[in-house]
């Protein structure tokens, strides 16, 4: 299962990464659909975690693609991509890797080509940790 989520550790405080991350989504031209703060969600009913985001976004072009060429690949949208921070200024950006996860559907080369958005959307030109 790792290998369908993509993952890279940057050191950062975590809101400048989140920051960071949406308008990289957006200067790529998606939408962002939904925001999640997962950790004031559970801080709700007496769970304490460290700061956890989530960012479920997607393009409207790939969705017509999705549809045209096989409608049951819409199960994998929107993208949803996860912030977590690791300990102080150590934060891991995940997001599920499409080129696997399209790979059982009739997508003619969506699942690369999207893999190659989220690189430039993953590229926060950080110090990463090894």
């Amino acid at each position: 299962m790792k290998n369908e989520i993509t993952e890279k550790l940057v050191n950062k405080p975590f809101e400048t990464v989140y920051i960071q991350l949406k308008e990289n989504i957006l200067a790529e031209g998606f939408l962002i659909l939904h925001e999640i703060d997962t950790q004031s969600i559970v801080s709700k009913h007496g769970i304490i975690i460290k700061p956890l985001k989530q960012i479920l976004f997607f393009h409207p072009n790939y969705i017509q693609k999705i549809v045209a060429e096989d409608y049951l690949a819409i199960n994998e949208i929107p993208i949803k991509l996860v912030v977590m921070e690791i300990d102080e200024n150590k934060i891991s950006v995940s997001v599920p890797n499409p080129k696997e996860r399209l790979s059982s559907y009739t997508t003619e080369g969506l699942g690369e080509e999207l893999l190659k958005r989220l690189n430039q959307i993953l590229d926060l030109e950080t110090n990463e940790i090894k």
